[in-house]
């Protein structure tokens, strides 16, 4: 009962921290190329075929899940996001009692996840978010083992795996956690002398079979359709060509700088551990690798954009409380340590709501507002012609959606067809953009702002067939820019 009531609370703190989300269509490019995918996947198209990405499709699959249930594609998006996080918030809650943690302490790092992913790009329905309960689970498995009086089980650990391999359907970055939460659970278990050297392939073999299950099993769908070869272009080829892109994007002490003010609070706090007593220290060691891991996770793309920032959110969560609650406990007097600690889970929590509601509070929530993307789609179907198609050239993909109009395209996404990544896709893609504007389009929408992000060649082709045959048909106003609209004459 007291988890049901836990996570009861999570839901409605998570619904209530993330409200604010539900009246924008958009937060992040990338989260709506997600729903693009999860629509059109519901509707028969395959990830890669139909819509093609660079990223596993897990996090457009859980989105199509909730699609399949919620109609309203916007509000499907950001309940999905709102569920993750609590899920998330509940294996913390698991883990951190798993860690001695006492029930407020274990509550507190729940409540310190939900509040934390208001940041840092967090209100986006994005990988970061939708993969860490998985990452979690995994966590809380196999540090159970790795704390349990008898050696680790082959059967659980295959369950660990399995976890880290739906993590993994979803980004790819999430081995590298998973992998350290694994070699801690062996670390330990040899340590304590419950584990002997023989059985490690085993349980490397066990982990391993259950993380590729999902992969491979997706991907054993596209070899019986005969499209293996669009999976491996996405999902194995495409990622190592991105790692190697050079572009524009913030690098490590811009991405370090802007993450510090919402994740040092946290790091503080969770230096508290230090000078907690040996059972608080054992767990602070145990999470320490998962720390590490999450931080070599961030790092490896060597792109710090900052929601890679909210994968250190998950361990930071549990230290802090932990470290919160062995400063309480040395600096106040037992009957008001628990207050003490309260008072710290509290701060903590309010800091990032406060950076984040408060600017909203002195401009307005725009209620009232129109969204830019919802008014791009509006006056992008009222453009159309029967039998046209749209085409956002250089802006967001949520207008398809929106519109109800499927992309000219399976390359939809601007980066990928006349972006900076367009070389990670393996295609031709000035041949396929020329295509695309053959058609010709009988809308495209265009932001005079993002030229910048867009190859100088396809901003020339662009240019030049909307002089050819298109004139203005409205402007959106987009915070400091504005979005055009164009009608085919």
């Amino acid at each position: 009962m007291r988890a049901l009531g836990a996570a009861g609370l999570f839901l409605a703190v998570a619904l209530l921290l993330r409200a604010l989300s539900f009246t924008a269509a958009l937060i992040d490019p990338d989260e709506g190329l997600y729903l693009l995918q999860a629509v059109t996947w519901l509707q028969g198209g395959w990830p890669y075929l139909a819509i093609w990405d660079m990223h596993p499709p897990g996090a457009p699959a859980l989105i199509a899940l909730v699609h399949a249930l919620v109609p309203e594609p916007v509000i499907a998006l950001r309940l999905t996001g709102v569920l993750a996080v609590t899920a998330t918030a509940c294996g913390l809650r698991a883990l951190a009692r798993l860690l001695g943690a006492p029930p407020a302490a274990a509550l507190g790092a729940g409540l310190l996840y939900i509040a934390h992913t208001i940041v840092l790009g967090g209100l986006a329905t994005n990988t970061e978010v939708l993969f860490a309960p998985f990452v979690v689970l995994a966590a809380l498995l196999l540090l159970r083992e790795a704390l349990s009086a008898a050696p680790p089980r082959a059967g659980m650990v295959l369950a660990a795996g399995l976890a880290a391999g739906f993590a993994l359907f979803i980004k790819q970055v999430t081995a590298i956690e998973t992998s350290a939460l694994w070699l801690t659970m062996c670390g330990a278990a040899l340590a304590a002398g419950r584990l002997a050297p023989g059985r490690i392939p085993l349980l490397a073999a066990a982990f391993a079979l259950g993380a590729a299950l999902p992969s491979l099993g997706v991907a054993a769908g596209y070899w019986a359709g005969g499209e293996i070869d669009a999976w491996l272009e996405g999902n194995l080829f495409a990622p190592l060509r991105y790692a190697d892109t050079d572009g524009y994007w913030p690098g490590l002490r811009q991405g370090l700088f802007g993450a510090l003010p919402h994740l040092g609070w946290l790091a503080l706090a969770a230096l508290g551990v230090l000078a907690g007593d040996a059972g608080i220290r054992r767990a602070g060691l145990l999470l320490l690798p998962w720390l590490v891991g999450a931080a070599l996770a961030v790092a490896a793309p060597w792109k710090f954009y900052l929601h890679y920032f909210l994968i250190l959110m998950a361990p930071l969560s549990v230290l802090a409380v932990l470290g919160l609650t062995a400063l309480a406990r040395i600096a106040i007097r037992p009957p008001f340590a628990a207050r003490a600690f309260a008072l710290g889970v509290a701060l903590l929590a309010a800091m990032p709501v406060v950076d984040t509601v408060m600017p909203r509070l002195a401009h307005g929530l725009g209620l009232r507002g129109t969204d830019p993307v919802r008014q791009v789609a509006a006056l992008a179907a009222e453009a159309l012609r029967p039998g046209e198609a749209l085409f956002v050239a250089n802006w967001h993909v949520t207008p398809y959606v929106l519109a109800g109009e499927p992309p000219p395209t399976r390359l939809a996404f601007p980066a990928h067809l006349a972006g900076r990544f367009a070389g990670v896709t393996g295609e031709d893609v000035d041949a396929e953009l020329a295509r695309v504007l053959a058609l010709p389009p009988g809308v495209i929408v265009v932001a005079p702002a993002f030229w910048p992000l867009i190859r100088p060649e396809a901003r020339a082709a662009i240019e030049a067939a909307l002089a050819r045959g298109y004139a203005l048909f409205a402007t959106v106003q987009d915070g400091s820019y504005e979005v055009e609209v164009w009608r085919r004459r």
